[in-house]
């Protein structure tokens, strides 16, 4: 027989090391723990709290957690959740849980629905999962619903074969496509940029200097200090700001042999700047010896158009795409794209 206990962290060192070594052995992660108690502990709001299966000999065997967030949002006072680190360990799935003997559904159901139901007795709104979308049907019976916010997905490629190995989420036809178009931009690339606007005093600048809320009036995430500093690991990002323009900035995660320097968060109202940020991430991705460059452009952005236009112009290959999120409210406008600002600084803690 299986027990479920619902907990606010921190919980002991024990307990973070049994949950990280089953959740990075199922799902193929490869989290540290320094990064992981980092995300569940240290958030604005406060610690996560975890919904765990154990067996009587206090075993984990399962888990999932919700950790709060904080936003900008002109609809007064709210805490969303990402749920994160979700499992059952397949040797327990067919146990019985002690109190949901008669519960006709799944151990991983049972545990994330009792998550999900104590966040909103907490006031918690939205909920919302990122995940693979095999597991949408798994969201949907836990009270979830696809909201898709569609994007370019944009990316200059500097290592073709790295390219074709390394991005994920690709079938063989488009790892094939891949390679050749950056082979394609190697060649092309020194030649289009020959061209590119002045620097308008582009340099890396501190990751958690003070920066303007968007005060659009949507769920936007990690615009004040303490959230960047929280979201943005020290020695993991790069933020980029103009001497011309001290209000606009670019966050992206450094890249590495087998990851691209990846945009994050960034605001941008002038074109004048575009140039010059693409100038310093693709500096960033050469001192990196990444792979290249990737900026995800939502299509909210008032300056999707002109980024994107000003990118293909330059040889970057920009792809069609929809980003889904899986969300749990009581609001309905939640299920609506419009009602969210969205980067891929939301997507994934590992961008």
């Amino acid at each position: 027989m299986l027990n479920l206990r619902i907990v606010r962290g921190p919980l002991p060192p024990e307990e973070n090391e049994a949950i990280l070594l089953d959740y990075n052995r199922l799902t193929k992660a490869v989290i540290p723990m320094d990064e992981f108690v980092h995300w569940v502990q240290k958030g604005p709001p406060g610690p996560a709290w975890h919904a765990i299966l154990e067996t009587d000999e206090k075993r984990i065997v399962g888990h999932t957690s919700l950790i709060p967030l904080r936003t900008t949002c002109g609809r007064g006072e709210l805490t969303p959740a990402k749920s994160e680190y979700s499992f059952v360990h397949e040797d327990f799935r067919s146990m019985p849980v002690r109190g949901f003997e008669s519960v006709k559904r799944a151990k991983f159901l049972i545990l994330v629905d009792q998550l999900f139901q104590h966040g909103k007795k907490l006031g918690w709104d939205p909920i919302f999962v990122s995940t693979r979308e095999a597991n949408y049907p798994l969201s949907r019976r836990v009270g979830c619903k696809a909201a898709e916010f569609p994007l370019w997905e944009c990316m200059l490629i500097h290592k073709p074969v790295g390219a074709a190995r390394h991005t994920p989420n690709l079938d063989g036809k488009q790892r094939a496509a891949l390679l050749v178009a950056g082979v394609s931009q190697r060649v092309s690339w020194p030649i289009l940029s020959w061209g590119l606007a002045g620097s308008n005093g582009v340099h890396a600048e501190a990751l958690y200097a003070e920066m303007n809320a968007t005060n659009s009036g949507k769920l936007a995430f990690f615009e004040d200090q303490e959230s960047l500093r929280w979201r943005y690991l020290e020695g993991q990002y790069v933020r980029f700001g103009f001497e011309s323009s001290p209000e606009e900035y670019v966050i992206a995660k450094r890249g590495g042999e087998e990851k691209y320097v990846r945009v994050c968060q960034w605001q941008l109202s002038s074109p004048g700047l575009v140039d010059s940020a693409l100038r310093a991430l693709v500096r960033c991705a050469r001192d990196d010896k990444a792979i290249g460059v990737r900026w995800a452009v939502y299509d909210h952005e008032a300056m999707a158009p002109a980024l994107v236009g000003r990118m293909r112009k330059l040889g970057f290959l920009c792809a069609r795409r929809n980003r889904t999120l899986m969300i749990n409210t009581g609001q309905a406008a939640f299920y609506e794209a419009s009602a969210w600002q969205v980067n891929d600084s939301l997507v994934s803690f590992d961008p």
